[in-house]
């Protein structure tokens, strides 16, 4: 945590995205939790915006992202043999999210997010699978949107034990970032099922209207 504090300390939101960046692809030795929990912290001080920190880490995550995409449509399985993705997209990860995607579509791509481990293969793949770009930049935002703002504000609150941050953020970020994701997977298909009822209610009455 230190050593991403020292990072950021000189131009925290240029260099916030740049870490992210660079976590989306695997890179440095902390997670991309780390870095917004970081950011939080330079709100506490001052350095920016809170509304500016979530900006710059939903920014930092999408371009991130966006390479492990574009990687997968452009570059394809000969990823998988380069030194520093490799550790990241396991085979048997490959595999199940294959089977995943192919079951649930657009909803395995954006539940990927709230699961570690998966996240970067569902991206490549989602890119190999031809997945339009727009529609995963909307399921990725949304993502993202959902647990970056949660963050920022606990590194914020928590800044002067931003240890205690983490330790909560580790124990605590699968059930709640699976919950989030859940209720959303929830809310979004029960509206459509509604729509769908509706649309079928109008439909009968036009149907006894022209009788």
């Amino acid at each position: 945590m230190e050593s991403v504090l020292e990072i950021l300390s000189q131009h925290p939101g240029l260099a916030t995205f740049g870490l992210l960046v660079l976590c989306g692809l695997g890179l440095p030795p902390w997670s991309e939790e780390i870095v917004i929990l970081a950011s939080g912290y330079f709100v506490s001080q001052g350095a920016f915006q809170y509304h500016e920190a979530v900006l710059w880490c939903w920014a930092g995550i999408l371009a991130g992202d966006t390479v492990i995409y574009g990687l997968g449509a452009w570059v394809g399985p000969g990823v998988y043999k380069w030194p520093i993705l490799r550790a990241h997209m396991k085979e048997k990860h490959r595999h199940k999210f294959n089977r995943m995607f192919f079951k649930h579509g657009t909803a395995a791509v954006f539940i990927a997010r709230f699961l570690p481990g998966f996240r970067m293969v569902a991206y490549f793949v989602a890119g190999n699978l031809r997945m339009r770009y727009w529609k995963f930049l909307v399921i990725d935002s949304f993502g993202a949107a959902l647990t970056v703002p949660l963050s920022v504000w606990a590194g914020w609150m928590l800044a002067d034990n931003l240890d205690h941050a983490q330790e909560l953020f580790h124990k605590f970020q699968i059930p709640i970032f699976i919950f989030i994701g859940l209720l959303t997977l929830f809310l979004y298909r029960r509206r459509k099922q509604l729509r769908l009822k509706r649309l079928e209610e109008l439909r009968s009455q036009r149907a006894e209207r022209n009788r």
